[in-house]
């Protein structure tokens, strides 16, 4: 028998336009006019903070932070559960189903707080350095994209990102690896065809996001200000696509210099239905039940709004 709907009344603030899809599918990135609303701004700002304050080492970058830190976790932090709500929230949702289509993976995520004065500089780099997102059968390129939330004001003087118009057309560049001296990550694009000149500030007032795919060319100068530059970012791909865990040991550098355990991350399923057997959703999901609850309740109420 098939499972019936409960009838909803949530409520789905669809920020992103037609205009906004269309610009992203040419450049690689988008800057749209509207994010977050304000009591949901608010409340995220209060989280983050607290996740600063309970959680060591936090500055520069926090890795799976929408995972709260519990046994039989490699990844994530104390007060995961709040960032989930983030995650999964409607706003953040619609938007990217907006760019990469109905069928939605949550497959990372990562708190960028750069502090004041010394927060390091971003390389130019492309975020296809996961070896598990694959394009589905017939398609070039995979379809995922980071949602990246503001929680601080992002300006030109704290260090916003920069965006390499239309640098991703042609998928994976060469990175070399080693990093320079005060860098975020030790991997960056040099030496390519690439216009850095054309280079995009991502100027975004707390609450608001912009969205980039897997291969545009970004990054982001340090910052020198007097104020912390803190973003929370989430990554979406979309379910006709792989999470291939089959390369087993994990690339990317995680807490403390250790590989990021990539393969064996938590990923759930937040609108429409998996489209790739090869997506497992209970790898890495030890003591998750509830997340795992709360997310699907969520897919079910989307999918009710956003799909009908």
């Amino acid at each position: 028998m098939a499972t019936q709907l409960r009838p909803t009344t949530l409520s789905v603030d669809r920020v992103m336009t037609d205009a906004d899809a269309v610009f992203f599918r040419e450049n690689g990135f988008v800057l749209p006019e509207r994010g977050l609303d304000a009591a949901t701004t608010r409340t995220m700002v209060a989280d983050i903070d607290a996740t600063f304050r309970d959680n060591p080492d936090w500055h520069n970058l926090v890795r799976m932070p929408h995972v709260p830190l519990r046994a039989g976790q490699l990844e994530g932090v104390i007060g995961g559960e709040k960032l989930f709500e983030i995650a999964i929230h409607p706003t953040v949702i619609a938007a990217a189903q907006a760019l990469i289509g109905d069928d939605l993976i949550l497959w990372g995520g990562e708190i960028f707080a750069k502090p004041a004065g010394i927060g390091k500089a971003t390389p130019w780099h492309q975020d296809c350095y996961n070896p598990a997102i694959k394009p589905a059968p017939g398609r070039a390129l995979a379809r995922s994209v980071m949602i990246w939330i503001a929680v601080d004001d992002v300006d030109v003087d704290n260090g916003c990102l920069r965006f390499v118009p239309g640098s991703g057309r042609h998928g994976c560049l060469e990175h070399s690896l080693g990093g320079k001296a005060n860098m975020l990550l030790d991997f960056q694009v040099e030496g390519q065809d690439v216009d850095f000149s054309s280079a995009v500030d991502a100027v975004r007032p707390s609450g608001t996001f912009s969205g980039h795919d897997l291969f545009v060319v970004h990054g982001a100068n340090a910052n020198t200000s007097g104020r912390r530059r803190a973003g929370i970012t989430f990554h979406y791909m979309n379910a006709a696509d792989a999470y291939d865990r089959s390369f087993g040991s994990a690339t990317g550098t995680g807490a403390g210099g250790k590989p990021a355990p990539l393969a064996q991350r938590p990923i759930w399923l937040v609108l429409g239905e998996n489209r790739n057997p090869v997506n497992d959703f209970t790898i890495g999901h030890q003591q998750l039940a509830d997340l795992d609850a709360r997310a699907e309740a969520r897919r079910r109420e989307l999918n009710a709004v956003l799909l009908n």
